[in-house]
């Protein structure tokens, strides 16, 4: 189970997250609702520990986490195997041929294997982004926009995917501004307003 407890998040004089409080089961399909500026990425780098915060506590009381933010996570002059090897590298984690073979396909990747990720479209760097999570192993997959730049077959793909890891019992919490087209596939939604989540 994540824990939250007490979170507070302030930049200069502007608190963004006041005293948050919030636990997620594994198993679960997450999520994170607010306009621009409301402060739903701060929230997702401070629950990942890559930003500090001002107090609180972050406890997973043992899962494993991986944050994606809404960039592309890629090196841009490598193919998507090699900037892959890259990423798996920096987290200790080794290569699954079979899970790399299986994802590029369903991804629709595999007729750009060969192209280096600059060239990739935003929709495509978006269809990366999910691959590279899914050849890395988690408990917790916390992700900044995933439905973003996808075309209709790709958002189903990606909800497809996503209703399959939640059987797996892996938690995913992603920021969308898309909520209904996802409604049907989430068991919480949390809305960031004024510095605090409400449960919607």
């Amino acid at each position: 189970m994540l824990q939250i407890t007490n979170l507070s998040k302030s930049f200069s004089d502007t608190k963004v997250l006041d005293d948050i409080s919030y636990t997620v089961d594994l198993g679960k399909l997450v999520a994170l609702l607010g306009k621009n500026g409301s402060g739903k990425t701060t929230f997702l780098k401070c629950i990942s520990n890559i930003m500090n915060i001002d107090s609180g506590n972050i406890n997973y009381n043992g899962s494993d986490f991986l944050f994606l933010n809404d960039k592309a996570n890629i090196f841009s002059d490598l193919t998507i195997l090699n900037n892959l090897k890259c990423i798996l590298r920096s987290y200790n984690q080794n290569l699954n041929i079979d899970i790399y073979n299986q994802y590029l396909h369903l991804l629709g990747l595999k007729d750009l294997e060969n192209l280096p990720l600059k060239y990739f479209s935003r929709g495509n760097l978006q269809r990366n982004k999910l691959f590279i999570a899914l050849n890395l192993s988690w408990d917790y997959l916390l992700i900044d926009e995933p439905f973003t730049n996808l075309d209709d077959n790709a958002q189903a793909v990606f909800k497809d995917i996503f209703i399959d890891l939640k059987s797996k019992n892996k938690t995913i919490i992603f920021s969308t501004h898309n909520f209904n087209y996802i409604s049907d596939i989430c068991d919480e939604s949390i809305k960031i307003k004024e510095g605090g989540v409400l449960r919607c």
